[in-house]
């Protein structure tokens, strides 16, 4: 205990006395509507002091998530004041003791929620947290992919509990709520990876266009859901949509032994009861509760390194559609923007470099 008050009071002496400013992008969380000039703010901060498993990374190309919309909406803890969760860059520094990487290092990540986000020039994140970045991409196609691609991968294999290895999963059948938007669009294409046939909602005629690129047997209308998939019945169903809205067309098309997954919370009650007899399993999916509760993080960077593969193969595709040149508040609040409409199919991007923060 003395040693670690020891280590944090030295660490704040070093940012007093060695701090170094640099260009950052800010958000108030007491401004409602995204609209307003004020709700991101371009400014200065301090570049970090790093912890021992840290890397100090150059960031060259960020996205946006819902994740970002809604902790700028609600507010997080008064210390985080720098959203950003995806994050493509390259490292400048070490932690004393990082194993995994070395500076000059290409890296992709989305970080966590805990800590200064990557809406920063330079971002200290734990080298756990952090996959290598594939070589065949650009920056603003990597940018678009860690968050989406760990929450996916975890909803197969840490709540599906699947083999991530092609065929592992030959013969099942998926049935994805919303898929068009960043999570299903990954989730889709790994999914197929696997071996399952799959079936998607969606409503809009962009959002059926935009599936139409993956390898999904059947898209549905979410408006008919229920009388269009008849008598069909599903191994697995993921709701990345309130699952409560489709809870009753869950428990009639699930198959015995069937598995549901949700990475959207509910303010709704969710009948359980009809799930015991069929023995049923319902998850909650959230890829930012490794970072929170300090639980097994190292599997979210080795997930990264396993998909850079993946995407350098071919085998999984970028779900880049929309990028801005310059990362500045302005570009920022218009990418919160296409976010906070629900009707953004894939993912954007906004490319380096920072170009207000300092002037």
């Amino acid at each position: 205990m003395a040693n670690n008050k020891i280590s944090q009071t030295t660490k704040k002496l070093s940012q007093i006395f060695n701090s170094e400013k640099q260009p950052a992008i800010f958000f108030d969380k007491n401004v409602s509507t995204i609209e307003e000039n004020n709700s991101l703010l371009d400014g200065q901060t301090d570049v970090p002091v790093l912890d021992p498993h840290d890397l100090l990374v150059e960031v060259q190309a960020v996205s946006v998530n819902p994740v970002d919309t809604k902790l700028r909406q609600t507010g997080v803890a008064s210390k985080i004041k720098i959203l950003g969760y995806d994050a493509f860059g390259i490292v400048k520094n070490t932690g004393k003791d990082v194993t995994r990487f070395h500076a000059g290092d290409r890296v992709y990540y989305a970080g966590t929620t805990q800590r200064p986000g990557s809406n920063e020039k330079f971002q200290a994140v734990d080298e756990r947290l952090v996959g290598r970045a594939p070589e065949k991409l650009n920056k603003s196609e990597i940018a678009a992919m860690p968050l989406t691609s760990i929450t996916a991968y975890e909803i197969l294999v840490d709540q599906l509990g699947l083999r991530f290895q092609n065929h592992a999963a030959d013969g099942k059948n998926m049935l994805v709520i919303n898929g068009a938007g960043g999570v299903g669009s990954v989730l889709l294409q790994m999914a197929a990876y696997l071996g399952i046939n799959l079936s998607v909602t969606a409503h809009s005629s962009e959002s059926i266009e935009w599936l139409k690129k993956y390898s999904v047997d059947k898209i549905y209308d979410y408006e008919n859901i229920d009388e269009t998939l008849a008598d069909q019945k599903f191994d697995y169903i993921v709701f990345l949509y309130d699952p409560a809205l489709y809870w009753d067309v869950a428990i009639k098309h699930i198959k015995p032994y069937g598995q549901l997954v949700s990475i959207v919370g509910t303010n709704k009650p969710l009948n359980m009861g009809p799930l015991k007899n069929i023995a049923v399993q319902f998850k909650w999916e959230y890829m930012f509760a490794k970072s929170d509760f300090n639980h097994n993080i190292l599997s979210q960077g080795q997930a990264l390194d396993k998909i850079a593969i993946l995407l350098d193969a071919g085998i999984l595709k970028t779900t880049l559609n929309k990028t801005f040149d310059l990362i500045n508040a302005e570009n920022l609040r218009q990418a919160y923007k296409l976010v906070e409409s629900g009707r953004m199919q894939g993912k954007v991007v906004l490319n380096g470099p920072f170009d207000k923060a300092l002037k």
